[in-house]
Parts: C-alpha cells; sequence; structure tokens
C-alpha cells in the first residue's frame, strides 16, 4: 500500500460540495501533531477495565488521579480525557458498544472509534473472557495501517480469569498464555502486536479510591503485569517517535478520505434515486402535457369539422341567416361544453395518478428532502452541531454538505408546494358564454354569407363563379370564428397546464440541482478512489 499524500488529500476533501472537509481534518490533524509527547489511547468496549487500568498507572506514575476518572461498575466515561504519566500522554475514551441502539451509546462509540483513529498508539482492553460480540469491530480496527509497535493489546482484570495467582502462580501464567494465543488466532494479530496480561486491582483492593496507596500492590507486582507494562511506556517516551507520528498521519488521511468516500457512495445512491424519482416525474409531466395540446389541437380540428358541416347542411337546406345563425351558436356552444368535460376528465385522470403516485416511497423521500431545503433556506444562520464535542463522523459530514450543495444550487427558487387537487385550479373556469358571445360577430357574418349563397340567382356560370367565391369567404370567416372559439378555450387549457406542472412541481423541479449534485458526487468519488489506490471493481457508481 503506497503512502496516501495529505495534501491531496486535503484537496480531495474540500472538493466535496458544500462543505470544509479538508480544512476541518487539517485543524484536526494539526491540533494533534502539535502535541510533543507519544499518545496512547486507552479503547476498549464498556466495562473492560480501561479506567481501573488508568488509575493504576497513573499511580504508580507518582501522578494526582484527575477528577473525570472514576471507578465503578456503572458506565461512568462519557467523553475522551487525557493526563500525561509514565512520559506519554494517556487518553481514556468511553466504552464503545457494539450495536448500539441509544443515543448515548452511539455518542460513546463515536467518541472511542474517533479517538482511537487520530493516535500513536492504541491501547485495547478486553477481559480474560476475551471479546465476543466487539470482535468485528475489532478486527476492522486491526485491519487499519499499524505502525509495528503502535496497536498493543491488554487481557485486563485477569484476577478474574478462573486461576487465584495467590496460590496458584505457574497456572495463573499457563492460563495467561493460552488466553494470548486464543486472542491472537481470534484476531489474527501479528506476532509483533504485544500483548499483556495484567491485574491491575487485584481483588479489588483499591475499589473505587481514586488515589490510593501504590503501596497497595507491592506483593502482586511479581505476576500482575503492571511493571510490564509501565516499562513499555515509559519506553515509547524515551525514543523518538516520529516512525509513529508518520503511520498516525497516514492512518489519519487515509481514514478520512475512506470514511468520505464510503459517505459519498451512500450520498450517491441516495441522490440518484432521487434523480431517477424525478426524472419519472419529468417524463409524466411531459406526457400528460402532450396529451394536453393533442386535446387541444382535437378541438380546433373538431370545431372547424362541425362549423364547415353546419354551414354546408345549412346551404342544402336553404335556411335563412337566423336559423343559421342559431345552429352556428349552439354547436358552438356544444363543442365548448365538451371541452369543458374533456379537460376535466383528463384532470381528474391526473388526480387519480398523483393520488397513487404519493402512496409511493419515493415520493416521500424526496418530499422530506424538499423539506429539509426549505428548512436550510430559511434558517438565517447556518445549523451547528449542538454539541461541539462530538466530532462528527465524516460520512455525516458528507451527507450535510450533501444537502447543503444541493440547498446553495436550489435557492428555493423553483421549488413549490403542489396542489392537493390538480383540477382544482381548473375548475369553475368556464367561458362557455363569453365565448358564444365573442363569436357572435362571425357567426351573423357566416349566416348572412351563407344566405347569399343560399339566394344567389344569377345565370349558372355565374351562380358557379358566386358560389366557390362566398364558399371561400366562408371557410375564411369559419377558420376566424374558429380560432376565436380556441382562443376563449385557451384559459381553460392553460388552467389545466399549470395544474400540471403544480402537481408535478415538488418532484421536478428539484431534478437540476439533483442532476448537478449526483454527477459531482460520481466525478469526486472515482477520484477518491483512485487517491486511495482502490480498483473499483464491484463498486462503480456511473
Amino acid at each position: 500500500m503506497s503512502p496516501i499524500d495529505p495534501t491531496e488529500a486535503k484537496s480531495w476533501l474540500d472538493a466535496i460540495p458544500g462543505g470544509q472537509l479538508g480544512l476541518e481534518a487539517d485543524e484536526q490533524w494539526q491540533q494533534f501533531a502539535s502535541i510533543s509527547d507519544p499518545v496512547v489511547t486507552v479503547y476498549g468496549a464498556y466495562d473492560t477495565g480501561k479506567s481501573s487500568l488508568l488509575r493504576r498507572l497513573i499511580v504508580d506514575s507518582e501522578v494526582e488521579v484527575p477528577d473525570w476518572l472514576t471507578i465503578s461498575a456503572r458506565h461512568e466515561t462519557f467523553e475522551v480525557n487525557e493526563i500525561r504519566a509514565a512520559g506519554c500522554l494517556l487518553r481514556d475514551t468511553p466504552g464503545f458498544v457494539t450495536g448500539a441502539k441509544d443515543v448515548r451509546a452511539d455518542m460513546n462509540t463515536e467518541l472511542a472509534n474517533t479517538a482511537v483513529e487520530l493516535t500513536d498508539v492504541a491501547i485495547v482492553t478486553v477481559t480474560p473472557q476475551l471479546a465476543t460480540a466487539e470482535f468485528s469491530a475489532l478486527r476492522v480496527l486491526v485491519r487499519r495501517d499499524w505502525a509495528p509497535g503502535s496497536l498493543w493489546f491488554v487481557i485486563s482484570r485477569f484476577d478474574e480469569a478462573g486461576v487465584d495467582p495467590e496460590s496458584d502462580v505457574d497456572g495463573y501464567q499457563k492460563l495467561a498464555r493460552r488466553k494470548t494465543e486464543e486472542l491472537r488466532r481470534a484476531l489474527e494479530l501479528d506476532e509483533a502486536v504485544p500483548v499483556f496480561v495484567v491485574s491491575q486491582d487485584f481483588a479489588q483492593m483499591a475499589g473505587s479510591e481514586r488515589n490510593p496507596d501504590p503501596q497497595l500492590w507491592d506483593e502482586f507486582r511479581g505476576w500482575d503485569g503492571i511493571d510490564e507494562l509501565r516499562e513499555a511506556l515509559t519506553n515509547l517516551g524515551s525514543c523518538d517517535g516520529s516512525s509513529l507520528r508518520a503511520f498516525a498521519a497516514q492512518r489519519f488521511w487515509r481514514k478520512v478520505v475512506a470514511d468520505s468516500l464510503a459517505g459519498l457512495y451512500s450520498e450517491v445512491g441516495k441522490y440518484l434515486d432521487h434523480e431517477n424519482f424525478s426524472d419519472e416525474g419529468l417524463r409524466l409531466r411531459q406526457s400528460w402535457l402532450a396529451q394536453l395540446d393533442a386535446l387541444q389541437d382535437s378541438a380546433g380540428a373538431d370545431l372547424r369539422g362541425k362549423i364547415s358541416e353546419t354551414i354546408g347542411q345549412a346551404v342544402d337546406d336553404q335556411r335563412d341567416a337566423d336559423a343559421i345563425q342559431n345552429s352556428l351558436k349552439a354547436i358552438i356552444d356544444f363543442w365548448y361544453g365538451l371541452q369543458e368535460r374533456d379537460v376535466e376528465k383528463f384532470l381528474r385522470s391526473v388526480d387519480d395518478t398523483i393520488a397513487l403516485e404519493r402512496q409511493r416511497p419515493s415520493w416521500k423521500k424526496l418530499e422530506e428532502l424538499a423539506g429539509l431545503i426549505r428548512v436550510q433556506t430559511d434558517r438565517s444562520t447556518p445549523a451547528h452541531e449542538t454539541t461541539s464535542e462530538v466530532i462528527t463522523p465524516a460520512v455525516k459530514r458528507v451527507s450535510n454538505a450533501a444537502l447543503k450543495a444541493l440547498t446553495d444550487y436550489e435557492k428555493l427558487s423553483t421549488l413549490k408546494k403542489s396542489s392537493s387537487k390538480s383540477s382544482s385550479s381548473a375548475t369553475n373556469l368556464s367561458k362557455r358564454v363569453a365565448v358564444a358571445t365573442a363569436v357572435v360577430p362571425l357567426v351573423v357574418e357566416m349566416s348572412s354569407i351563407a344566405e347569399q349563397v343560399v339566394r344567389s340567382r344569377a345565370s349558372a356560370a355565374q351562380r358557379d363563379r358566386q358560389r366557390r367565391a362566398l364558399e371561400a369567404e366562408l371557410d375564411r370567416v369559419g377558420d376566424r370564428a374558429a380560432a376565436l372559439a380556441l382562443t376563449g378555450l385557451e384559459p381553460l387549457v392553460d388552467a389545466a397546464r399549470q395544474a400540471i406542472l403544480a402537481a408535478t412541481a415538488e418532484r421536478v423541479e428539484l431534478r437540476d440541482g439533483l442532476g448537478k449534485l449526483v454527477g459531482e458526487l460520481q466525478a469526486l468519488a472515482r477520484s477518491g478512489e483512485t487517491l486511495l489506490e482502490i480498483s473499483g471493481a464491484g463498486r462503480h457508481i456511473d
């Protein structure tokens, strides 16, 4: 595995839209790098004896035990604390919980995992029964890029293992060797990884006392393992720790990039689903608008046909102007009524489809996303974490960055809340009377021309010429009447079109922002794979 360049890693992190992950990671690293002493982080599941182990090391180093260190059977450690002892900066972490279900346990696990990601040496504590449920988390930890000597294990509270060291030291030591080998096999530990077996407070002699007299443990020092652990820590503090710090840098930057890449994979999948659903909505909208246009075109052809048919019939029947006028007005009025019915029937089908679509989980998720964007946009100041002590994992940071980017793209300029019923904006807009009134002059004109055709008494040759001229004039006037009637229909069609746009707005209006965001996230994921030298087999997201 070739080294990762921190500068390139920072640049890649800063390229994640809407965020400053590179700057935040660099500040975190620089703060750690400024610590001159080796940083040793004690890490382990709840109730593995971390606090009692730290107390023993601190007391034996003749350092005052701090107030934050408490020893009890309850879950007492809820934050990362540190103290200088044995030539090192010792860090205490909350006990992690595998498969945590409550917020407190999840926060403790997050704090512990974050602390162990940024350390020179990690000391992992396990009980004499060894880890069981925690093995999956420990295997992940072991596989990180640890320098030789930077990952230690402590089998803690070994006086509880089942053999009394006071009466059977050989049996105690034999059991310690067996448990050490079991731990190595279970976690596939390299022989270079030291495993210490300790009884930090034999028979709980010190109990919960914060600053017991170190002489309390003098008679147990020959076998309790603490001297060996303290010596290793002291040697660590007196040697050149540059290689450990260099490995810590590699481990930190690789982990931050890997976590952010995992966040990108997650966000791409989520927003790609949103984009696909939005694309479906756009296709549905376009289909409905096309159907509405076809309905309007069909209405125009139908009206022209009815006018032509009515005029032709009137001429053939030799009706007078009043009869022709009444027929034309009735035809136009009836035609408009049909169009109202057809448009409202069409919109009812749109309503029914929208109602069904709204039951889909994808719609509900998109509505939630739109709601988040509104909340982010309506805030006068940017959102901050309520607990600054908790360092948010990179996956969550990427998620927040993606949401901020989408919010910036949208600016809520087109995002609207769709109406519950699309046809509601089209009803009660009947223009039937207005349309009939508007075309009256043209109807009168057509009636007059038609009557002229009927009453023509010219010679046969003249009558044919006059008839053709009058019929051509009739066609022109009829087209004008149809066009005017269609103009009267436009408010109804426009209202229907706006209803369709409103009904699909929330599903469609985010589409451009989603497309831009997905494209950026996909490109970043590909460059992140390159940065980590990931082949990408089976993980491509195009």
